[in-house]
């Protein structure tokens, strides 16, 4: 979904943004609910760790819509390209915050 997004905004589909960011919304509901699911059959010293990086998804996932906003106002501008960029940046730490997700339990299944 970010793939998607991320191609989008080089597009330059600001009429799509909206749509992109709910598919990543959707996708990133799906990811911690699957998360939330498996949690109880790791060891509970990795829970803390689970549950931080809820919170930085959730917040990297408020700074997408932020972005995404911004871009939509500033659409067909000067400054388009800078809000632009700063979706993708907002894209970029979200899927990285993603993986850091998948890593931790990766690790704790292995504990």
């Amino acid at each position: 979904a970010v793939m998607a997004l991320s191609q989008g905004v080089q597009a330059h589909q600001a009429a799509l943004y909206l749509d992109l960011v709910k598919k990543v919304g959707l996708e990133l509901r799906e990811l911690l609910a699957a998360v939330d699911r498996l949690i109880p059959a790791f060891p509970a010293q990795t829970h803390r760790q689970v549950e931080m990086a809820h919170k930085v998804l959730s917040k990297d996932m408020s700074e997408l819509v932020n972005s995404m906003k911004l871009a939509q106002k500033y659409n067909n501008t000067t400054v388009e390209a800078d809000y632009r960029k700063g979706m993708l940046s907002s894209a970029h730490v979200l899927a990285m915050d993603a993986k850091n997700l998948l890593d931790v339990l990766d690790i704790a299944s292995l504990v």
